[in-house]
């Protein structure tokens, strides 16, 4: 699709160009810092609801007692939960900027 006069470009990140430099420094330094504190907040509540679930700590990818399903399991729900939050506040700092 071509872009009509005017127009501004999406940067590599797929949010777009703002004139300001103040926008600039929330998208590109604040926002990847609340982004990880999000994800950190959101696996901590994770291992905590898994924990008041099932009665004992989540699963740990790393140790070899673990069985191999449990492990990618975990790890999947993990890895898709902090993907999640990492869109979503990178889309409410680039709408707030």
């Amino acid at each position: 699709m071509p872009i009509a006069k005017n127009q501004p470009i999406p940067d590599e990140t797929g949010l777009k160009e703002h004139s300001s430099g103040e926008n600039q420094l929330v998208i590109h330094v604040l926002a990847p810092l609340a982004a990880m504190a999000a994800t950190w907040a959101a696996r901590k509540a994770l291992n905590s609801s898994y924990r008041k679930l099932t009665g004992h700590g989540a699963p740990d990818p790393q140790d070899a007692q673990v069985a191999l399903g449990s492990a990618l399991a975990w790890a999947a729900i993990t890895a898709a939960s902090a993907a999640v939050v990492e869109v979503a506040v990178f889309r409410f700092l680039a709408k707030k900027s």
